[in-house]
């Protein structure tokens, strides 16, 4: 075969380690180099079957799936891809097995020689470490050729290192690193098959911290510091203040048995500003005292998702009591990931696009400025109001309009 292949891509497909792992920035060619390990591996021993696992199952069906069968069909070999399975069986040798992590319980009753685990450290230790286990149980396939040659099944990583030092990757590859596995690193910067721009676009897409993870794959602490590392209350000052005849008011909401918590921000072009905070000891008391705050102003709000639940009477939801008062509600059907949505506002804070009045606003600076991490989850408190309960609701405003999206791209080889 003529095969075009980064460094990295080439060092995984050869390797004869039995844990070998890709650990690299966005675009570096990651999953292309594990579809041309199935390939090569496939062509090397044709009784052999494996194992392919992503996050979703949109991701198999977007990436994975039609990826194997591009690069089937440029090396001229017949297959058969069965869409509900999710299988894909090549003529004169074995099949390929893709599953989701999204439900572990579902990896079971296939038995495959070697296996792919593609962007496993986009899970939380725990579920990645179940994850793992599973797809252990299942590479167990003994062939002629493997027990004469290669005697040992596979099991190949590739990913970014989303979850830091606190991973099951870091744990495996680094931290607990053995004999058997291989680490393997890719820079974004060094695949030259990328789209000019796309480097530029990673870098306004997070913030420093994170960009340095999704560009050079670099392991980065996310847990040790504070949960907003990037706020400075001297940088991120503003003397910004809304008056009672405003027309149009943006409210951030985080309901809480004991307190509902409200920031009133102001947008200035493409910069959100904190001007107010509101608390109320229940969805109705909030609605009062805004009315009385800003009684000619139009209410866009952006609550807490569980609102829509939420029974704050006998009769109607938390956002339905907001609807019901005439508010604009803008809520997505469930809340982000905490992660997620502290990453989108350290990438808004740090490139200045957060302003907070910190007179008029001063729990939500002290919850940006105090809120950590406890035993690597998201300080919580048990009474409401605390300074938590403002840290949910600038997240919640912040991702709703300004989320922070992973840059993809199509190309044929090197891909992500």
């Amino acid at each position: 075969m003529d095969i075009t292949l980064l460094k990295a891509q080439a060092n995984f497909i050869m390797s004869k380690a039995p844990y070998p792992a890709i650990i690299g920035g966005l675009g570096s060619g990651k999953s292309e180099g594990a579809l041309m390990r199935i390939l090569v591996m496939m062509l090397e021993d044709k009784q052999a079957n494996f194992f392919y696992g992503m996050p979703t199952y949109d991701l198999l069906d977007l990436r994975a799936i039609p990826g194997m069968e591009a690069i089937l069909e440029r090396h001229g070999l017949q297959y058969t891809t069965n869409a509900s399975k999710k299988t894909i069986s090549v003529k004169g040798y074995g099949k390929i097995i893709f599953r989701s992590y999204d439900n572990p319980k579902r990896i079971v009753a296939f038995e495959v020689a070697h296996a792919i685990v593609d962007e496993i450290d986009t899970l939380d230790k725990v579920k990645a470490e179940h994850v793992w286990r599973k797809i252990t149980e299942r590479v167990r396939q003994k062939t002629p050729f493997m027990v004469a040659t290669r005697k040992q099944n596979t099991i190949g990583c590739v990913t970014t290192p989303d979850q830091g030092y606190n991973g099951l990757v870091y744990d495996k590859w680094v931290k607990n690193k053995t004999d058997n596995h291989e680490l393997i690193k890719a820079s974004t910067y060094n695949n030259k098959f990328l789209p000019h721009n796309y480097i530029d676009q990673i870098k306004e897409n997070y913030d420093p911290k994170m960009a340095e993870l999704y560009l050079n794959g670099e392991f980065v602490s996310l847990n040790e510091n504070k949960q907003f590392w990037a706020f400075d209350r001297a940088k991120h000052h503003s003397d910004e203040v809304l008056h009672e005849n405003t027309s149009l008011i943006y409210i951030s909401i985080d309901f809480n048995v004991g307190g509902t918590v409200t920031v009133i921000w102001k947008r200035v072009g493409d910069i959100l500003i904190a001007v107010n905070e509101i608390v109320g000891q229940n969805t109705q008391d909030v609605i009062a005292k805004i009315d009385v705050a800003y009684p000619h102003a139009q209410k866009v709000g952006y609550p807490d998702a569980s609102g829509r639940s939420q029974s704050a009477n006998a009769d109607l939801s938390s956002i339905a009591l907001l609807e019901q008062a005439g508010w604009r509600i803008d809520a997505p059907s469930a809340n982000p990931s905490i992660r997620e949505s502290i990453n989108s506002v350290n990438n808004r804070l740090s490139k200045g696009k957060i302003l907070i009045n910190t007179m008029t606003c001063s729990l939500l600076a002290e919850a940006l400025e105090r809120l950590g991490y406890k035993n690597g989850k998201p300080e919580k408190h048990e009474e409401h109001p605390s300074i938590d309960d403002f840290g949910d609701n600038i997240r919640y405003i912040v991702h709703r309009l300004y989320p922070t999206q992973r840059v993809s791209y199509t190309v044929g080889m090197s891909g992500t």
